[in-house]
């Protein structure tokens, strides 16, 4: 018996097949700048996001108290500031008039000084009190999908912990051992 076999190219030529699997070419591991009890989280795994769609809520409570506390402050503070520059004034009639002595005009300028100051740090972090209060809700920055869900309602989670993960819509690529 002979057997016989064609010899060419479309007989050497052979396929392969690979398991792979096509994931975004970015995706985030979203948290909360601010740590807190998890209220409520306003989207489900696999679930389609776009850009500044609320993803989660923290309880705001402790976050509004701090805002108030720092916004007393800053009211303090600038009466503070309004009683120090009332007391320079007068005091610079006084030593205009020879009442008082430079050296005591100096300490009220000093004082002033140290109110201005007093003002504009209560005032930053009065700034820094509302964007923590702010930063009590979730935002997406950018459109994606959901593809994991890393925290319940309920939870207590760390300032960066991650509550998402989302894959952004844009380039995929195609990841395979």
């Amino acid at each position: 018996a002979v057997r016989t076999m064609t010899v060419g190219t479309a007989a050497a030529s052979s396929s392969h097949e690979y398991a792979a699997e096509v994931r975004a070419r970015t995706a985030s591991r979203i948290g909360f700048r601010v740590g807190g009890k998890l209220l409520a989280r306003d989207v489900e795994l696999g679930q389609a996001v776009r850009a500044g769609q609320r993803l989660a809520r923290l309880d705001p409570q402790d976050l509004q108290l701090g805002q108030i506390g720092a916004q007393a402050a800053l009211s303090a503070a600038e009466a503070s500031l309004a009683q120090a520059e009332a007391d320079f004034r007068r005091y610079t009639e006084l030593r205009d008039q020879g009442f008082i002595s430079s050296a005591e005009l100096e300490r009220r300028e000093t004082t002033l000084k140290s109110a201005r100051a007093q003002v504009a740090q209560a005032r930053a972090q009065a700034g820094v009190q509302g964007n923590q209060a702010a930063y009590a809700t979730l935002l997406a920055d950018v459109g994606g999908v959901v593809t994991a869900v890393e925290a319940e309602p309920g939870q207590v989670v760390g300032a960066g912990q991650p509550v998402l993960r989302l894959a952004h819509d844009g380039p995929r690529d195609v990841v395979f051992s």
